[in-house]
């Protein structure tokens, strides 16, 4: 069996309630050749000497600051651990999440010498209701497609990584304020064949779900939030065009089209303007007249800042010929 070093990655901020108890779940693994490297953004409660309490009893735990230097946020957090981890084995992990006892050792007996990544499953779970729901994930031989698709769930804590796989890899894209760990995995899945990776049935972690959560967010529009999802379509959308998936293709279409409608509806400017301009251009090519009139009454609507429902109804019954 593999024994290598494991670094799990926890980037954390104002968690005092939550990280207790997540630090607790990481030192009850059955697997034990592990290290936790705490980035701290900024926190301003007692989180920090929640985790220093750990620290000065287990050496295999390491808290450290972000870097003025990096951009505030957890991908930076996120990027910064990686840089200063000592593993052969990256799991990135969040603060308010739980390992289950076996959440390393099923991961780590997965790997053979041509295995780059192993992914695992988990439990949405809701500790108010003393419930969980299963993350359904199976095998597949197309991850790229399968997961942008959201056919298989994989989350932050799902993967353990070969960390020489990830070397001069660009991480995690600190400029986006939501969805980083969707667009990581989509670029690192886009690149990988079936021989790299390999998909466990067992769930093994408990994916927190809260009022302080992300996916318990309410809607109400944020723009940080749009148009970090403006860059995770619209480069999804080019990698379908180099596959020539015209599954792909007519999923980011109908996502970006939505997109437009919703940014305009909120006068969200950069938004309307980035598919304006780069967007439907680009579908001149697979049908030029269905492709002016988005930009031409797409124009017409960022000026008067109205967006039809019965365009939208029009436009998502497009079909273009993806196969030019």
């Amino acid at each position: 069996m593999i024994s290598g070093l494991v670094s799990i990655i926890i980037p954390v901020f104002n968690r005092e309630k939550l990280i207790v108890e997540t630090l607790k779940s990481i030192q009850n693994q059955s697997y034990t050749n592990w290290e936790c490297i705490i980035v701290d953004d900024g926190s301003t409660d007692s989180t920090e000497n929640c985790i220093q309490t750990f620290v000065e009893k287990d050496k295999r735990f390491a808290y450290y600051h972000r870097p003025v230097t990096y951009i505030k946020g957890a991908n930076s957090c996120r990027n910064y651990g990686f840089e200063v981890s000592s593993g052969e084995y990256i799991n990135w992990f969040d603060s308010d999440d739980i390992m289950l006892p076996d959440f390393l050792e099923k991961k780590i007996k997965a790997f053979t010498s041509e295995i780059q990544f192993v992914i695992a499953s988990g439990f949405n779970w809701f500790p108010n209701e003393d419930s969980k729901i299963i993350l359904e994930i199976e095998d597949t031989d197309n991850l790229y497609a399968d997961f942008v698709l959201w056919k298989i769930n994989i989350l932050t804590p799902s993967v353990l990584f070969r960390k020489s796989f990830l070397l001069c890899k660009e991480l995690f894209n600190s400029s986006m304020k939501r969805g980083q760990e969707a667009e990581f995995f989509s670029r690192l899945f886009f690149e990988c064949n079936a021989s790299q990776y390999k998909i466990i049935s067992a769930q093994v972690f408990l994916y927190r779900q809260h009022e302080d959560s992300k996916s318990s967010k309410n809607l109400i529009y944020n723009k940080g939030y749009k148009e970090s999802l403006f860059f995770y379509l619209f480069e999804n959308f080019k990698r379908s065009e180099q596959i020539k998936s015209i599954e792909l293709l007519d999923f980011f279409y109908d996502r970006l089209l939505k997109l437009f409608i919703t940014s305009n509806r909120n006068h969200h400017k950069e938004v309307t303007r980035s598919i304006l301009k780069v967007f439907y251009p680009r579908l001149l090519k697979y049908d030029k007249l269905k492709a002016l009139e988005l930009i031409f009454l797409g124009r017409v609507m960022y000026v008067f800042k109205k967006s039809p429902q019965k365009l939208r109804d029009r436009w998502l019954k497009f079909k273009f010929n993806w196969n030019e």
